[in-house]
């Protein structure tokens, strides 16, 4: 999995989900998930029109983009936003001052795999050369590219760079304002958006995005349950707990968190669970004895160590039931033969 930080669990928000608490969350300040944007089907989408602005009519922002033949297809599912089939590319309209290109970048967070490259559209201000306009995209695929030193490449003429130039991200930040101060004075350049391109025959599945104050998830909201929901003291440290779950990164290993409910904190598991390609997670936890404090109120949490999205559950142990001895019956006497005369009347 391609990632543009690393990173680690942060329990931000919650909402029950059947008989387990469903947390996403992560520890990089990129990601809001309170005020994330979830995107999981083609209608949360808009498309662009050649020519025309950036359209705004979607909820999420996120829309379509006008793109040279042959045009790919999105589909999702639980590895995310996934392109196939033909050049495809996602934007979302964002608007901020090209001044803060630098800083925005470095502090985006990017989460696919495959070929998916992250892009900045910006408009400088207008010098009559027709080289105001660009897309921005790193040099590599996936999580390279977010640092002021990474090259990235101009997707045509922008200033003194030529279609397909390459140079580092500070070094386009310096054309931004060698542009500006050429221009127009009272049009400062801009950023227009973010988001990302899967170019023909390439493919590639995106599980999150985030730039500046907007994080968006393209991974269904995560789900599960823990089962049983009460088992003995023994049944934690033998059988154990049976987790099905779903909504985690593709692939991404499960940390196990196991602790009394009056504790203070969480009890990490030696056990690491993996979720399949589509974030889906399937296992058995078992609880080492000493580890289980006796009958009481648990909270379980499988925390997903890329995404940060947790799993938090309640489960109930009691007492392991008394061997109670079954009552045996009396020995009955053996009955002992009496002999006597048999007595005939006639």
């Amino acid at each position: 999995m391609k990632q543009s930080r690393i990173f680690s669990v942060a329990v931000a928000s919650a909402a029950v989900v059947g008989s387990v608490v469903a947390v996403s969350g992560t520890a990089s300040a990129a990601f809001d998930p309170e005020g994330a944007f979830r995107v999981t089907t083609n209608a949360d989408l808009s498309q662009e029109t050649p020519g025309q602005a950036y359209p705004t009519d979607s909820e999420s922002g996120w829309f379509t983009g006008a793109v040279a033949a042959p045009a790919g297809t999105v589909t999702f599912d639980g590895a995310g936003l996934n392109s196939a089939g033909g050049n495809v590319q996602l934007l979302n309209a964002y608007t901020a001052d090209a001044s803060t290109l630098t800083d925005l970048v470095v502090d985006a967070a990017f989460v696919s795999d495959g070929d998916a490259t992250f892009q900045v559209p910006l408009y400088a201000n207008g010098t009559g050369t027709d080289t105001e306009f660009t897309t921005l995209r790193p040099a590599a695929t996936g999580d390279a590219g977010f640092t002021p030193d990474s090259d990235w490449v101009t997707s045509q003429a922008f200033g003194t760079y030529a279609a397909g130039d390459t140079a580092t991200l500070a070094e386009f930040q310096a054309e931004v304002t060698a542009i500006d101060a050429a221009g127009d004075q009272t049009a400062p350049a801009t950023i227009l958006g973010y988001g990302f391109i899967t170019p023909s025959p390439l493919t590639s599945s995106v599980q999150a995005v985030a730039f500046g104050d907007e994080s968006t998830w393209f991974i269904p909201a995560p789900t599960g349950t823990y089962v049983p929901a009460t088992l003995t003291v023994t049944q934690v440290s033998t059988t154990g707990i049976t987790v099905d779950g779903a909504g985690f990164f593709p692939n991404e290993t499960l940390s196990v968190f196991f602790t009394s409910e009056n504790a203070q904190s969480s009890g990490d598991q030696d056990t690491v669970l993996t979720a399949d390609a589509q974030g889906r997670i399937a296992g058995t936890v078992v609880i080492p004895a000493e580890d289980v404090q006796g009958p009481g109120t648990y909270n379980i949490v499988l925390a997903g160590n890329d995404s940060g999205v947790t799993l938090a559950g309640v489960v109930t142990v009691v007492a392991d039931d008394a061997v109670v001895p079954v009552p045996t019956a009396p020995v009955a006497p053996v009955a002992t033969p009496v002999r006597a005369n048999a007595a005939f009347t006639g």
